[in-house]
C-alpha cells in the first residue's frame, strides 16, 4: 500500500466549491509545443494512436464519460470522439464525431468540434469541455465540464498516464461537484496493441471521498487508488471478482489484502443504445466505517 496524506477532506470539499465559484481561467484554444509536451510520453512524434478518456463522478450523483480516439498516420489525423451525460436514471448522448483532419503539432491533444469547445492550459493540459446541445424545442444550450486540481498522479498498469482530481460540471443551469479520472495513452503505430480492454470503476461520495478501480486481466493485475479523509492510496493485488447478477444489474466484489478495506458494486444499465458506461453504486467497508459511492463504470480500451 502507499498512501501521501494532502489535506482534510473539509479543505477538499471547500477547494471544490472555490473552482465552482470563481472564474475560469482562459488560456489559448491550442497553442504550439511547448516543454510540456516534450515532458508528455504519449508526445510520440511518429505515426501513433492515442485514446484520452475521461469521467466525472459528481457527489450529486450526475455523471460524464468521454472516449476520445485519434490515429495519425501519413500527415492525417483520423478521429472518434464520444461524450455523454447520465444521473442515477439515464444516459444521454453529447457529443459524436468521426472525421479526419490534418495532423496538428501535438497529435495527442483533443481538437474542438463543432459541438464541443476545448480550453487548455499553457502545457497543453485540459481547462474545460464545452458542448452545445439542443432539447426537444430545438432550444440549444451548453453543458461544461470544468477541470479542477489533481489529487493524485499515477503510472497505470501498462504505463499509461492517469490521475484523480476535482472538478465540476455544469448542466441545466446547475454546477456539481465532483471528482475527475483521467487517462492518456498512446501507441506507435509499428508495436502491435496486444492489451485487452479493463473495466475501469470511478466512484465518489458527497464528501469529497473518491476511488478508482481497475478490474486486472491476463495481462494487468487489479489495482485501486482511493482519496478518503484527504489520504491518497493505491494498492495492487487487488482481489476483485464479478459476483452474482440480479436481473439486468451485473454486481461486483472486492477486498484489498492487508487491510480491512471491502466493498460491493452493483451497475444500474445504460438506457441509450450503445453507451460504453453505466452508472454504478458502491458500499465500502473500513473497518467499522462504511463509504456510499456513486459513480460510473466502462471498459477502457488501449491504444
Amino acid at each position: 500500500m502507499r498512501a501521501k496524506r494532502n489535506c482534510a477532506s473539509s479543505a477538499c470539499v471547500l477547494a471544490l466549491a472555490t473552482l465552482a465559484a470563481c472564474s475560469e481561467v482562459s488560456p489559448e484554444l491550442d497553442r504550439a509545443a511547448s516543454d510540456g509536451d516534450a515532458a508528455d510520453p504519449s508526445s510520440l512524434r511518429v505515426d501513433a494512436r492515442y485514446l484520452t478518456h475521461l469521467a466525472f463522478a459528481g457527489s450529486d450523483g450526475r455523471l460524464f464519460y468521454g472516449s476520445f480516439d485519434q490515429t495519425a498516420e501519413l500527415g492525417q489525423l483520423t478521429r472518434s470522439y464520444g461524450a455523454w451525460r447520465g444521473d442515477e436514471e439515464s444516459w444521454r448522448a453529447l457529443l459524436d464525431t468521426q472525421d479526419t483532419l490534418p495532423v496538428p503539432r501535438a497529435g495527442w491533444r483533443l481538437l474542438p468540434d463543432r459541438d464541443m469547445q476545448v480550453r487548455v492550459g499553457d502545457a497543453g493540459q485540459i481547462v474545460s469541455l464545452a458542448f452545445q446541445v439542443e432539447d426537444a424545442a430545438e432550444v440549444r444550450s451548453e453543458v461544461r465540464l470544468r477541470v479542477g486540481e489533481e489529487i493524485s498522479t499515477w503510472t497505470g498498469p501498462t504505463g499509461q498516464r492517469e490521475s484523480l482530481g476535482m472538478a465540476v460540471f455544469d448542466a441545466d443551469g446547475a454546477s456539481s461537484l465532483g471528482v475527475l479520472f483521467f487517462r492518456r495513452a498512446a501507441r506507435a503505430l509499428g508495436i502491435p496493441g496486444t492489451v485487452d480492454p479493463s473495466r475501469t470503476f470511478v466512484l465518489a461520495d458527497s464528501l469529497g471521498n473518491a476511488m478508482v478501480i481497475h478490474a486486472g486481466s491476463d495481462q494487468a493485475p487489479s489495482v485501486a487508488h482511493a482519496w478518503l479523509h484527504g489520504v491518497a492510496s493505491s494498492w495492487d493485488g487487488l482481489i476483485f471478482e464479478r459476483a452474482d447478477s440480479v436481473g439486468t444489474s451485473a454486481r461486483w466484489r472486492f477486498e484489498i489484502p492487508g487491510t480491512d478495506l471491502r466493498g460491493n458494486i452493483r451497475a444500474r444499465p445504460a438506457q441509450i443504445p450503445g453507451a460504453p458506461t453505466v452508472a454504478i453504486d458502491c458500499v465500502l467497508f473500513a473497518g467499522d466505517e462504511r463509504f456510499r459511492f456513486s459513480g460510473l463504470s466502462a471498459e477502457l480500451p488501449s491504444p
